[in-house]
C-alpha cells in the first residue's frame, strides 16, 4: 500500500467499515501518512489527518479546531430538516457538557472536576480493583479457557466505573446495555436515521436514571463520584444540572467502552509478541512504562474530530471554515517522524508522548482510572498465566471511533 492513488484511497475509504480494514487499518494509515496526510474524503465529507505533529497541532488549538458541533455538526449532513426535528434530544444532548465545548466553558467544568479524577483520588480504588480482578480470575485453572472480553475485560471496568458512581450492583446491566446502544451511532461512517434514533432511546433512559440519582444525591449524598460532582466547586462555580447529566454519560461510557477494548486488544497483542512478554514477567516493575506502549501501539481510540472554526491552511490544503477534521490518533501513533521504530512493540519505550488519551485543553479525564485499571490487570494475568496462549486464532473486530476485538479466547497456561 505505499503508492496509493487518490482512487485507490478511496475505495479502502469505502471498505473502511469492512471486517478486513477493522481487522488492521495501520497499512492504510501509513499510506496516507506517507502519500496525503491531509486526505479529504468523499465518503466521510471531511478531512483526515494522519501524521502526528498534524494531529497534536489541531487538538491543542481549540480557537481554529473547535469540539462545538464536533458530533451534531454531522447531522445537518446525513438528515433533512424533518429528520432532525426526530434527533432534537440526541442533538441537544451532543451540543453540550465537558467534551463538546470550548474554553472557557470547558475550562470552568474542567476545574470543577479535576479534584474528582485527580491521580490521588483514583489511587484509592486500588485496592477494589485488585481484588476485583481476584474475582474474575480465581475460578480458572491450568488448561482452563477465559473468553477475555466476556469474563474479564467487559466486568471489570463496568463494576469499577459503577462503583466510582454508586451505581447498585443489580443495576449495571442496565448501564452496560445503554452504553453499547448509545455508542452505535458513532461507530458508523453514515449512521441511518434509525441508528440514531436506537441511540437517542438509550440515551434518554441513561440520562433519566442519572436525574433522579442526581436529585437523590442532592438530598442523600455519598461517598461516590456523583456526590462530588453534585458538591463541586471551584471560584464559587458549580456544575448545572445539565453539565452533571451530560458529562456523567460520557464518563460512564468511556469508563468501560474505551478500557474493555484496551484489556483485550493488549492481551492479544502480548500474546502475538512473545519476547516481548516474557521480559514483562520477568520484570513487573517495569508495568507503568509497558502501560504506556500498550496505549500508543493499540490504544482503541483510534479518532476524534473537530470542526475548523475559520479557513486554514495545513500541508498546502485549505480546511473551510464548517468542515470536519477527522483526527486519526492511531495514525499518529505511529507516525515515524514521531516515534522510533513507530511499528514495533516495545514495552521498554521510553518519552513515549503518544496521544492515546488525546492532547491539550481536552485530554481524557479518566486516564489515571484506565492506567491503574490495565496494570492491575495485565499484572495478575502474568502472575496466574505467564504463558497464555490463544485458543482461538480467528478474531473478529468492531471498528468505529472505537476499535477492538469482539473477543479474545485464551487458554490459561501457567
Amino acid at each position: 500500500m505505499e503508492n496509493l492513488n487518490m482512487d485507490e484511497f478511496e475505495r479502502a475509504g469505502n471498505a473502511i467499515i469492512s471486517p478486513g480494514f477493522a481487522r488492521d487499518p495501520y497499512p492504510f494509515y501509513a499510506a496516507l501518512r506517507r502519500n496525503d496526510p491531509v486526505h479529504w474524503s468523499d465518503k466521510w465529507n471531511c478531512w483526515i489527518l494522519t501524521r502526528y505533529d498534524d494531529v497534536r497541532e489541531c487538538l491543542s488549538d481549540f480557537k481554529n479546531f473547535s469540539n462545538r458541533g464536533r458530533i451534531t455538526g454531522l447531522f445537518d449532513t446525513y438528515f433533512s430538516a424533518e429528520e432532525l426535528t426526530q434527533l432534537t434530544p440526541l442533538i441537544a444532548h451532543y451540543s453540550g457538557g465537558l467534551i463538546n465545548v470550548d474554553p472557557p466553558d470547558h475550562t470552568r467544568m474542567r476545574k470543577i472536576l479535576h479534584s474528582v479524577f485527580r491521580p490521588s483520588t483514583i489511587k484509592k480504588l486500588e485496592d477494589r480493583i485488585v481484588s476485583y480482578v481476584s474475582e474474575l480470575l480465581d475460578e480458572k485453572q491450568a488448561g482452563d479457557c477465559l473468553r477475555v472480553v466476556e469474563e474479564l475485560a467487559f466486568p471489570l471496568p463496568v463494576k469499577v466505573i459503577a462503583e466510582v458512581f454508586g451505581v447498585p450492583p443489580e443495576d449495571t446491566g442496565l448501564f452496560t446495555k445503554w452504553s453499547t446502544g448509545i455508542v452505535e451511532f458513532m461507530q458508523q461512517a453514515q449512521p441511518s436515521l434509525g441508528v440514531c434514533l436506537r441511540s437517542q432511546t438509550k440515551l434518554l433512559e441513561m440520562r433519566e436514571y442519572i436525574k433522579v440519582a442526581v436529585a437523590d444525591r442532592r438530598v442523600n449524598p455519598k461517598d461516590d463520584v456523583l456526590t462530588l460532582m453534585v458538591e463541586a466547586e471551584e471560584d464559587g462555580n458549580r456544575l448545572t444540572e445539565e453539565e452533571i447529566l451530560s458529562t456523567s454519560v460520557t464518563i460512564l461510557i468511556g469508563g468501560h467502552e474505551t478500557t474493555t477494548r484496551l484489556m483485550a486488544t493488549t492481551i492479544l497483542e502480548l500474546e502475538r509478541h512473545p519476547e516481548q512478554r516474557a521480559q514483562l514477567v520477568e520484570n513487573p516493575d517495569g508495568m507503568m512504562v509497558a502501560v504506556e506502549e500498550f496505549l500508543r501501539f493499540c490504544g482503541p481510540f483510534h479518532r476524534d474530530q473537530r470542526v475548523c472554526k475559520e479557513d486554514v491552511v495545513l500541508r498546502g490544503k485549505r480546511i473551510k471554515k464548517g468542515q470536519t477534521v477527522l483526527l486519526m490518533l492511531a495514525a499518529a501513533n505511529r507516525d515515524p517522524e514521531a516515534f522510533e521504530d513507530a511499528e514495533n512493540f516495545e514495552l521498554s519505550r521510553k518519552l513515549n508522548k503518544h496521544l492515546a488519551f488525546g492532547y491539550g485543553a481536552h485530554i481524557c479525564l479518566g486516564s489515571h482510572l484506565a492506567r491503574l485499571e490495565m496494570a492491575i490487570v495485565i499484572r495478575t494475568l502474568l502472575e496466574r498465566a505467564p504463558q497464555y496462549r490463544l485458543a482461538e486464532k480467528d478474531v473478529e473486530w468492531d471498528y468505529g471511533f472505537l476499535r477492538g476485538p469482539k473477543e479474545v479466547v485464551i487458554t490459561f497456561d501457567p
